[in-house]
């Protein structure tokens, strides 16, 4: 299956499908598209690890099942913690699990609403070749948590890029995994806003101006695609 982003004319290889079912015009269709059809070979290279966080919860396992779907394997963290709370356990059960992890680079996406539909090696060839950053998170059409302070830092970076997807999101990333255990691990000792007392995004929203250049995001959809928000109907195609 590849999805053509007219607007960058690319083929992400990961897709989160987050926020509210109203905003999800795109959603079900891509994954409808990707499990109807015949699952593609895939690699993974004996450089990149692949995890999701999972407490075990019934909602969760979308991304294990598209992975599953692939033959391919990864590392699921926070099996079992209860009770699940984003803005707590998601940045401390990351800097556990990244430290146990001993290949140079890792790839996450949340298990609950994201799949990969593309070549893991293709995900980790595009970071290298394209992208000058140690932390590259997905980027977002909303700024959320709604604090002005997160906007005035990222629409400025947005501009220069000539993208919609102008606000990190916390969903989809890929980096090198000694500086993501040491970012999550900043990230599980810094408190949430009070806007959004139970989502981690405005942790790493928080910590993203102090981390730039090393944290980037990927504007234009080349790895990740966040379809929240993606409400035209002309904005994607879908091809099997």
């Amino acid at each position: 299956m590849d999805i053509l982003v007219r607007e960058f004319n690319t083929h992400p290889c990961v897709v989160h499908g987050h926020g509210r079912h109203d905003y999800q015009y795109w959603w079900e269709p891509i994954k409808s598209a990707f499990f109807s059809a015949p699952p593609a070979v895939c690699t993974i290279p004996a450089e990149l690890t692949i995890v999701t966080c999972n407490n075990g919860h019934q909602s969760m396992g979308m991304f294990e099942r598209s992975l599953d779907y692939l033959g391919i394997p990864y590392r699921v963290f926070g099996q079992g913690v209860e009770p699940w709370v984003n803005s707590r356990a998601k940045p401390a059960v990351l800097a556990d699990g990244l430290r146990s992890i001993d290949t140079a680079y890792v790839l996450y996406a949340d298990s609950r609403d994201a799949i990969i539909i593309g070549d893991p090696a293709l995900v980790l060839e595009r970071f290298k070749e394209r992208f000058s950053c140690d932390l590259l998170f997905g980027a977002d059409r909303i700024n959320w948590p709604p604090e002005r302070q997160f906007a005035r830092f990222e629409e400025p970076l947005a501009q220069k890029a000539g993208s919609e997807y102008r606000y990190l999101n916390g969903g989809l990333w890929i980096g090198k995994t000694d500086y993501c255990a040491e970012f999550f691990s900043l990230a599980a000792v810094t408190d949430p806003v009070a806007t959004a007392s139970e989502s981690e995004q405005g942790i790493l929203k928080q910590l993203f101006p102090t981390h730039y250049p090393k944290i980037q995001l990927d504007y234009c959809c080349e790895l990740f695609l966040n379809t929240g928000f993606l409400l035209s109907r002309e904005a994607l195609e879908i091809e099997s």
